[in-house]
């Protein structure tokens, strides 16, 4: 009975534990719309990315050197680019413009994007 007893408490630990690497996130892409719609617009975003860095290797200055990137992919500008985006997006999706809302929609979109 100990041996099963033990290997419960393993197996529960071994879950808090998991749970508490993935953070919120999982329970939002469950729970929220608002995060789901954001996580679909972070990930179109990143592929944005993506697609105009691909491009500016084929299209270097006339010295030959390389251009700056048309869109940035930090954290930050991603964050700004989120909320920016949030009203046009989430209020067109007939999500309820609240801070929870926003702020699912922003969770899910930085993740979306990889951060």
């Amino acid at each position: 009975m100990s041996h099963m007893l033990r290997k419960v408490l393993t197996y529960g630990l071994a879950l808090t534990i998991a749970t508490g690497f993935t953070g919120c996130s999982a329970i939002q892409s469950v729970t929220s719309e608002a995060y789901a719609l954001g996580l679909a617009t972070g990930q179109e975003y990143a592929g944005i990315v993506e697609a105009t860095t691909n491009l500016q290797t084929w299209i270097p200055e006339e010295d030959g050197s390389a251009l700056d990137p048309i869109l940035e992919a930090d954290e930050d500008s991603i964050r700004q680019y989120c909320s920016g985006i949030w009203m046009l997006v989430g209020i067109s999706s007939g999500l309820e413009n609240s801070d929870s809302n926003e702020s699912d929609f922003v969770s899910g979109c930085l993740d979306g994007a990889g951060f």
